[in-house]
């Protein structure tokens, strides 16, 4: 007999003898090992993994030695399976991610067979599988920091499915606000306003303090103020402003006023 009877090309085949009387001595004399009807060299017993291949056809005639008696033995035919595919490693893009951003998982495996290998993708939040998303990417538009997520990777050869490995999980952190747009218009009396479009992905409540105003510039909330004289055609204001979102996400923004934007 044959083992195992569905053999795949690591597993390699073992002969093993079955149905001898009890108490029977056995001595092996050679077993001789055929792969798709031609004669392969094998380590008697063994024919060693690595050495066929997937649809190969394996067969081996044991001659034996029972009781002084030389007997030949032929054993049944069995066909080397399709070798599942292997994942040997699974990561994270981005250990760090923020709310908004993608997050990607990287792999890579390897098959026996050198069937080229995919992977499949699932992706957990906070341990919760997130429904409809098997692509190795994943979008952290609505989700929240303080959610931790993760990626189950499995192989996959083109014919079966094979070994799965998760990744890492990462914790979704805190996003820094940001400054989207700054308007400037002009009102009556040479009077300028610029306000500021700022967004927290978060949607923490943003505070800006000023670092850096030019004199004649005033800051309030989100709006900066000044009367035409403070800013001689020909000359440039530096302003610098913080930005904070209360929960570390801290950002300088800085730009220039001039003449010319009037």
């Amino acid at each position: 007999m044959l083992a195992p009877e569905n053999p795949d090309a690591r597993s390699g085949i073992r002969a093993n003898l079955a149905g001898l009387p009890p108490g029977a001595s056995v001595q092996w004399d050679r077993v001789r090992w055929f792969v798709n009807g031609t004669e392969f060299q094998g380590e008697r017993e063994r024919l060693p993994g690595g050495l066929i291949r997937k649809g190969d056809r394996v067969q081996a005639i044991a001659e034996i030695e029972v009781g002084g008696k030389t007997e030949t033995l032929t054993s049944q035919e069995v066909t080397v399976r399709n070798c599942l595919p292997e994942v040997l490693s699974a990561a994270l893009s981005n250990m760090e991610p923020k709310t908004g951003q993608e997050v990607r998982a990287l792999a890579s495996g390897k098959d026996a067979d050198s069937d080229p290998v995919s992977f499949r993708y699932r992706w957990f939040l906070n341990d919760k599988e997130v429904e409809g998303q098997s692509m190795n990417a994943l979008s952290l538009e609505k989700v929240t920091k303080g959610t931790w997520v993760h990626a189950e990777v499995q192989a996959f050869d083109g014919i079966s499915p094979g070994s799965k490995r998760f990744t890492p999980k990462a914790l979704v952190i805190n996003s820094p606000p940001a400054v989207e747009q700054v308007t400037i218009t002009r009102g009556t009396g040479g009077y300028f306003t610029a306000n500021l479009r700022v967004r927290d992905a978060d949607g923490d409540p943003v505070t800006i303090l000023a670092k850096e105003l030019p004199e004649g510039v005033a800051l309030s909330g989100t709006a900066l103020s000044w009367q035409e004289s403070a800013i001689p055609p020909g000359r440039e204001a530096h302003v610098v402003l913080l930005l904070s979102d209360g929960d570390g996400g801290d950002l300088e923004y800085s730009f220039r006023l001039n003449a010319s934007q009037k």
